[in-house]
């Protein structure tokens, strides 16, 4: 079975609620490179609002802990991740 590392590989996804709006967080890997991104969580075909590209795993993970509690320290709560 022939793996294809280029197609995008979930690694976090949280999804956070404020109000009536709902957001996610997430982290995928294509290829060699780490995305960040931050998405309307009830609109999949919409473009990410946030998007920034890492090329080491930990600078990734680092950056969505700093969106996330970014976030919550903002009003939003979790809702769920994985």
């Amino acid at each position: 079975m022939e793996i294809n590392c280029d197609l995008p590989r979930p690694l976090l996804d949280w999804v956070l609620r404020r109000g009536r709006e709902v957001l996610r967080l997430r982290v995928e890997r294509t290829g060699d490179r780490y995305h960040v991104s931050v998405s309307p969580a009830n609109r999949p075909q919409q473009k990410p609002l946030y998007i920034n590209v890492f090329h080491a795993c930990p600078n990734a993970f680092q950056r969505h802990a700093v969106l996330v509690a970014s976030f919550r320290e903002a009003g939003w709560t979790s809702v769920a991740y994985r």
